[in-house]
């Protein structure tokens, strides 16, 4: 599946790649997408015709799609990194360049991963609500448009989320919302309240957003849990500085940032706010219901220290196996 208005989808004939990468004997369909909804159906369609794999050339908003297509089939997924941030790649270990990802994927391993449940619907690295869903939505509108400004904006990469918060922070009306959360601690199993105005709250199971701003360190994406990073009201100022210390890994030395390791959570705002995912927004509204989905993300990966199933050896078995 390839998205024609990713930055990096024309830099070489997929399939053709695809076919000398992975073997004559394995069959392949190209789709072309321009769209979240068209991403989505393709890859729900592959799962309904029975595809082993979905590789998916686009950014983290195409591998959302994609994400939320499969659901729960046993169809795995594979990603050429062809995006802005392209966090997935980068958090599963790839090169982070599409060529060179393509021709090394044969030799990739199965890796599950836990996949962040809001409302129903799906993401797998970083989302929240507040000021960073605002960012999000600011770069994807900035990213819309002409052929011309997506040009441009390839050349920005990921620096155009840094832009992004800089214009929302100081350029937005209102930012965040009176919020109350209820969580069960994953430390104590203790269910727990937390009320405050807040700027936002960012629900990740990753330990960076893109390749720079840094959140909890001991994160990980397959161990069933995930973390609420809190933002609470401050000055304009001082929500760039938060901003500034994450690029430096230092986002926890602010004293009003707090962070709980959580296995669900109800964030409720008393208005409508926006909450993103894996840099796509997924849902509008003023109550969130979030938890780890019963069914993982089945992705393939480069090779860990740990032996695991090849890429070329996952496809010679079947689809109910995998």
């Amino acid at each position: 599946m390839v998205n024609e208005l990713a930055p990096g989808a024309r830099a070489a004939q997929w399939k053709k790649l695809f076919r000398e990468t992975l073997g004559d004997h394995v069959e392949l369909t190209e789709v072309r997408v321009r769209s979240f909804e068209s991403a989505f159906a393709a890859a729900r369609g592959a799962c309904a015709w029975g595809a082993e794999l979905v590789i998916a050339v686009g950014g983290d908003g195409t591998v959302n799609a994609c994400v939320n297509g499969i659901g729960d089939a046993p169809t795995r997924l594979a990603v050429v990194p062809a995006g802005t941030a392209n966090d997935l790649a980068h958090l599963v270990g790839q090169h982070g360049i599409p060529t060179r990802d393509a021709m090394a994927m044969a030799s990739w391993e199965r890796k599950d991963i836990d996949a962040i449940d809001v409302n129903g619907t799906r993401y797998y690295s970083a989302g929240g609500m507040g000021w960073v869903a605002d960012v999000a939505n600011t770069a994807n509108r900035w990213r819309s448009g002409t052929w011309l400004r997506r040009w441009v904006l390839a050349r920005v990469g990921s620096l155009l989320y840094s832009l992004a918060a800089i214009a929302v922070i100081f350029g937005k009306q209102r930012i965040g919302a009176k919020t109350t959360i209820r969580y069960t601690d994953a430390t104590d199993g203790r269910e727990k309240t937390l009320a405050l105005d807040a700027c936002g709250v960012v629900v990740t199971s990753s330990k960076k957003v893109g390749n720079s701003f840094h959140l909890v360190s001991t994160s990980e994406m397959d161990d069933g849990r995930f973390e609420l990073i809190v933002f609470p009201r401050m000055s304009r100022a001082r929500l760039l500085k938060s901003v500034i210390w994450a690029r430096h890994g230092k986002l926890f030395d602010l004293p009003e940032m707090r962070w709980m390791r959580v296995t669900k959570a109800t964030i409720e705002t008393d208005r409508r706010v926006r909450f993103f995912g894996d840099g796509e927004i997924l849902e509008h509204g003023k109550r969130f219901e979030i938890g780890v989905a019963p069914t993982p993300v089945k992705i393939m990966a480069p090779v860990a220290a740990a032996p695991a199933v090849a890429l070329h050896h996952a496809l010679a078995i079947t689809t109910e196996q995998a």
